[in-house]
């Protein structure tokens, strides 16, 4: 699909999204368990407002965007998919002990492509494409953020 530019954009913070997870692979400290409370600034764009508000996004139809992140960081433990231990994660999930999700890469940098691809999907449908994810802020802390940037759909790459 063919995007205009993004003449137009808006950002939204969801906050309050307290999980833990490791970095198995890392040779420090983060490869134990450890958290925090993550937040997420979305920046959602668009070439034309929609005609009837004069919005980009109406902030009040973001819900599910906040249910799609509660359900995968608030008090959930994270782990990498090619974590040696995940049988072990999996069986503390099972017995309730944690609320298990399997991601790709754990860190922020991984949750903020994941905050992306999925956010965007379900805001590109919800507006028929006329609204697109920029960019994702992920925070773990107020000293440190990732960015993620939305690859430039005129990008032949």
């Amino acid at each position: 699909m063919h995007h205009p530019p993004a003449r137009f954009s808006v950002t939204k913070l969801f906050d309050d999204l307290p999980c833990t997870h490791r970095s198995w692979a890392h040779g420090g400290k983060c490869s134990f368990l450890h958290g925090y409370e993550r937040s997420f600034e979305i920046e959602f764009g668009c070439g034309e407002l929609e005609p009837k508000t004069g919005f980009v996004i109406d902030f009040g139809d973001l819900k599910e965007v906040r249910a799609l992140l509660q359900a995968q960081f608030d008090h959930t433990t994270l782990i990498a998919a090619d974590d040696p231990h995940r049988e072990l994660f999996e069986d503390l999930g099972r017995s309730g002990v944690i609320d298990l999700r399997i991601m790709d890469h754990t860190g922020m940098e991984g949750a903020a492509e994941w905050v992306h691809d999925r956010v965007a999907q379900l805001v590109g449908e919800r507006t028929v494409g006329r609204v697109r994810v920029l960019r994702v802020v992920a925070r773990e802390s107020r000293k440190n953020a990732v960015v993620f940037r939305a690859p430039d759909p005129r990008d032949p790459r």
